[in-house]
């Protein structure tokens, strides 16, 4: 014979302060694993977005994958065109800079571009404005995020400065899933001028079929000491890199979830010692210590699922549509429903283990001890 759910569900209003002091744990725990959740989902799919197998990179060979380390000759774009194969070559400068946006020094990312770029990153799309020419700027929807700028003072008829010059920003771009948003895209001859280089940082090549002779082209040509590694090699090692990161912000929510755990546990023993007398009732009524620790279990359960529920709703509120600004790149928070469904299972299970300590001792609670201790 078990207890009927409403007893479990009118305990909870028996001690109001405690319930919501509980509550309000649970939803903290939840939010935390749902910001949890959409920030490592949002830097995995913010360099998965970008990883593609047709697109080829043509770095230089001491850059060791680093293309902002690259530095290569400026006749590669034009040799590769005629490769067979070869459907489009993006001659590129990528490179960190200090932009004066409002009158206020920001580091940002620059990437000077070629009317070929629109052909190898076709998953960007002017939202705004038109394509910059010289002495112009487009800026990627996140750019005002990772520079920690008002994106108020980037809109399309600003200004901001690069080297000393003052560029306008003609339009806007997103590239949804990509680290392209966080960057600033101007004309690649008027910004090796102001960075006075010579060179390029990169080659992005759009492949069709055999990649035969873009390899042969690499190893003949010993005199540019070039190498070559598709899109998706480059931004897998971009995700390992940030692993470390992924694996401390759950180390983070672990251990608040953790105290969150023994917090609850420490309040529902505490609930059985004030409750001594009434359980004891129960169990010589005819009730099993079963059917005692499941009621216990509903407890548990519905008041952390009621606290994850507000949790995950204000976790929601606060972070649709935010990003994360992180070294020389920014992405979008992903709250999908993996990101919610972790909030919900994580604070479901604290509250089903939380259960165990107090469950032990109903368990072997001897009825006659329990009605005189209570």
């Amino acid at each position: 014979m078990g207890l009927p759910f409403d007893y479990a569900a009118r305990n909870l209003g028996r001690r109001p302060g405690r319930t919501l002091l509980t509550a309000g744990s649970s939803a903290l725990v939840a939010a935390l694993l749902v910001a949890t959740a959409a920030f490592v989902r949002g830097l995995e799919s913010t360099f998965s977005g970008a990883a593609r197998d047709d697109v080829m990179l043509l770095l230089s060979m001491s850059s060791e994958g680093d293309i902002v380390r690259s530095a290569i000759d400026v006749s590669v774009g034009s040799e590769v065109r005629g490769i067979a194969g070869v459907v489009a070559a993006s001659p590129e400068i990528h490179m960190g800079a200090t932009l004066g946006v409002a009158g206020q020094p920001r580091p940002g990312f620059v990437r000077g571009i070629t009317d070929a770029a629109w052909q190898v990153h076709d998953s960007v799309t002017l939202t705004a404005g038109e394509l910059p020419g010289p002495g112009e700027v487009l800026v990627g929807r996140l750019a005002a995020s990772q520079m920690g700028a008002d994106p108020r003072d980037l809109e399309v008829g600003d200004t901001l400065v690069l080297e000393g010059a003052e560029l306008l920003v003609s339009g806007h771009f997103e590239a949804p899933g990509t680290t392209l948003e966080a960057e600033v895209w101007t004309p690649i001859g008027p910004l090796r001028g102001l960075a006075q280089r010579s060179d390029d940082s990169v080659v992005f090549v759009k492949v069709e079929g055999d990649l035969t002779e873009l390899e042969y082209f690499v190893a003949r040509r010993q005199d540019l000491a070039l190498t070559l590694m598709s899109a998706t090699e480059y931004y897998e090692s971009l995700t390992a890199y940030f692993e470390p990161i992924q694996a401390l912000a759950w180390v983070l929510a672990a251990m608040i979830a953790a105290a969150a755990l023994f917090s609850g546990a420490n309040t529902l023993n505490a609930s059985v010692q004030d409750r001594l007398r009434e359980l004891a009732t129960l169990r010589a009524m005819g009730y099993s210590g079963f059917a005692l620790v499941r009621s216990l279990a509903q407890e548990s359960v519905l008041l952390a699922c009621a606290g994850g529920l507000v949790g995950v709703a204000l976790a929601r509120l606060l972070l649709e549509g935010a990003s994360f600004s992180l070294a020389m790149s920014a992405f979008a928070l992903r709250l999908d429903a993996v990101s919610l469904s972790v909030g919900i299972i994580g604070v479901f299970v604290l509250g089903f283990l939380g259960v165990v300590p107090a469950a032990w001792r109903v368990l072997r609670l001897p009825v006659v001890t329990g009605l005189q201790e209570g």
